[in-house]
């Protein structure tokens, strides 16, 4: 019998391709280019912008390989240290850029379809809901959620940047089933992702349903079979409501 719900954030209940990029690959040009906007920086040459591209690389490919998450705000700050700019700019400079960069990115986002719905139904049905994510800014999340008027519906928003660990480590859904005080046999879990979302999950005895992205054909790890397969955010009540019983 589950009592609550935790999901994963993006490509599970909204869409960003541009907060997406932002995380990954685009923070470099972006932060650089509003920093030489607002006159804190003089224009970069293509060598330093590459220089910077090169060490905000190296700690999201650390990030991803050891789990341990960094910071956007850390990550800015170790560019402009690496070009030698640090008494240039202000550390509330820094918050602020990475902050409007990521304000911007709010009203590109989309809530896929059936969510609020489903949400909805899951609250009446009394269970408690979180969420978990990796990602190298918090309050992109809350203010996305905020923007569609579903902060409402989550007892606790559990993000990499705040806990300094990142899926597919177990310790941040511990974290999270510590927070909401959250037995894992008595929750289940949504996510998209089948490595970092159901495979860790999964061994910690939380209920699986995976989110199938349409343009992955199967598991990639059979040894780890989730309890369901979805495609669309209204199948999760059903679910629940039938787990609810068994």
């Amino acid at each position: 019998m589950i009592k609550a719900i935790l999901f994963d954030f993006n490509d599970t209940l909204i869409q960003s391709r541009q907060w997406m990029a932002l995380e990954t690959r685009e923070l470099p040009h972006a932060a650089f280019s509003s920093l030489e906007r607002t006159g804190h920086l003089p224009s970069l040459s293509e060598h330093q912008l590459a220089k910077a591209q090169a060490v905000f690389q190296e700690a999201r490919q650390t990030a991803n390989c050891t789990h341990r998450e960094t910071s956007h705000i850390a990550d800015l700050v170790a560019m402009i240290n690496a070009l030698g700019y640090q008494q240039l700019v202000p550390h509330a400079t820094i918050e602020t850029t990475v902050a409007d960069l990521h304000k911007d990115c709010v009203p590109t986002a989309k809530l896929l379809a059936h969510t609020e719905k489903a949400l909805e139904r899951l609250a009446s049905l009394g269970l408690k809901m979180g969420i978990i994510s990796n990602a190298a800014y918090a309050p992109f999340l809350l203010w996305t959620l905020d923007h569609f008027g579903i902060m409402e519906f989550f007892e606790d928003v559990v993000v990499s940047a705040d806990v300094g660990v990142r899926k597919p480590a177990l310790e941040i859904f511990q974290i999270a089933l510590s927070r909401m005080k959250l037995e894992p046999h008595r929750t289940a879990y949504v996510g998209d992702d089948y490595a970092k979302d159901i495979v860790p999950s999964r061994r910690l005895g939380l209920r699986t349903i995976w989110r199938k992205p349409r343009t992955v054909s199967s598991a990639s790890d059979r040894d780890t079979i989730p309890d369901a397969v979805i495609t669309s955010n209204d199948d999760i009540p059903v679910l629940a409501e039938q787990w609810m019983l068994s």
